[in-house]
């Protein structure tokens, strides 16, 4: 019995150690709010807004059309990214992550095109916006009105999703479908934070306890 004993207390440190071992490791995400919001911000600024038609190029004195430099725009968000954001800070890592994510930049384009249909649909409050970042209807829609809600939403989980990856990206955490459980209902919640802030008086939001309101 003795030696049971002391063959117990001896063999306890090394089983503890052994449980730490098997334990599951769990990894600490950093979720930047403020910066999430001012990147959705700064990226809804910049990529629904209808691109300005293109100039034609100016001659030079010898009347031929001057070389343009070489590596010049060659990334179309380059521009962007360099005036938008030229200081450094967390705000404009993560919107350069995001714009080098061509389905989120054209989910971002295709909600701009349809961005006054979308605003009628709730300026006639026949949808709300949820405080899940997505657009609820309160009627029966039709056809259209039905496939407009669909497409919508979908482009917002896109755009939502690459926020989720942005930020496991900075936080050099792996992407897996775990770790974007983890982090896009926050970044669904802080897209309908600032759906909220944007909403136009008479809308129908939803706060994040639920409740439905009016905009004032």
């Amino acid at each position: 019995m003795k030696i049971a004993k002391s063959f117990f207390r001896g063999a306890l440190p090394f089983f503890i150690i052994f449980l730490f071992s098997c334990a599951v490791i769990t990894v600490n995400i950093y979720f930047p709010a403020k910066d999430v919001e001012k990147a959705y911000e700064n990226l809804e600024d910049q990529l629904m807004k209808a691109p300005a038609p293109a100039k034609k190029p100016e001659k030079g004195p010898d009347g031929k059309t001057p070389v343009p430099e070489k590596n010049s725009f060659l990334n179309p968000f380059s521009w962007f990214v360099g005036t938008a954001y030229a200081g450094e800070n967390l705000s404009a890592k993560i919107s350069q992550h995001i714009a080098g994510m061509p389905e989120v930049v054209n989910a971002y384009r295709r909600m701009g095109k349809r961005l006054a249909a979308t605003n009628q649909l709730r300026g006639k409050r026949l949808v709300g916006e949820s405080n899940a970042g997505t657009l609820i209807p309160f009627t029966k829609l039709n056809r259209n009105q039905g496939l407009l809600l669909d497409n919508e939403n979908h482009d917002r989980s896109v755009v939502i999703y690459g926020m989720a990856k942005a930020i496991l990206e900075i936080n050099h955490v792996k992407l897996n479908k775990k770790h974007l459980n983890e982090v896009y209902p926050k970044a669904a919640a802080q897209f309908a934070d600032l759906r909220r802030k944007r909403a136009k008086p008479g809308w129908k939001i939803q706060l994040p306890n639920g409740k439905w309101v009016i905009k004032k």
